[in-house]
């Protein structure tokens, strides 16, 4: 896996357990909301990646 990559996967991870954090805390509404960065940052990371291919 490249850093670049690398990058991107490690940020879903972390908005991913934000998340879980947040919705454990009562705050479900704001835990959907950060549940969802984790496929929109997986989308600008694999299109940043393509775009310097």
């Amino acid at each position: 896996m490249g850093t670049g990559k690398a990058v991107y996967v490690g940020a879903t991870l972390i908005s991913i357990l934000i998340s879980i954090s947040l919705y454990r805390s009562d705050r479900q509404n704001l835990a959907i909301f950060v549940g969802l960065w984790a496929p929109t940052i997986l989308n600008l990371g694999q299109t940043l990646i393509d775009d310097e291919s």
